[in-house]
């Protein structure tokens, strides 16, 4: 494990090709950061017809029509996304890791996810 910055961009395709193998069927969106809508995981979604929330790439053009109750809803789930990966870091102590060890990083991360599961279920 490696806590060293690096662009994830190219994970995408990876997660969903997972997710497929798991359920049988690709998602039918994805709500993801911008880093992740380049030109390789737009393509990929639009052969597999997966909607990729967020903004098109390049200059937004002048008399552009967008499905605003779709923006809409997207923002507002990648919002509920976006307070889990919070409520993860603030009160279940992922944003204070700091063991060096791999396998006892790997544990820190793995009782987290545990607490946070078993404090979902209550």
């Amino acid at each position: 494990m490696s806590f060293d910055a690096y662009n994830e961009s190219d994970v995408l395709i990876a997660a969903v090709e997972r997710y497929f193998e798991r359920t049988g069927h690709y998602p039918e969106r994805i709500l993801a950061d911008k880093i992740y809508r380049n030109r390789n995981n737009l393509a990929y979604c639009r052969e597999h017809r997966i909607r990729l929330s967020g903004p098109s790439l390049g200059r937004p053009k002048k008399n552009a029509v967008t499905d605003r109750k779709t923006e809409y809803k997207d923002n507002a789930d990648r919002i509920a996304v976006e307070r889990a990966f919070a409520l993860a870091k603030q009160k279940y102590g992922l944003g204070l890791i700091t063991s060096r060890l791999d396998e006892t990083t790997r544990s820190s991360i793995a009782l987290s996810v545990i607490a946070m599961n078993v404090d979902r279920i209550n």
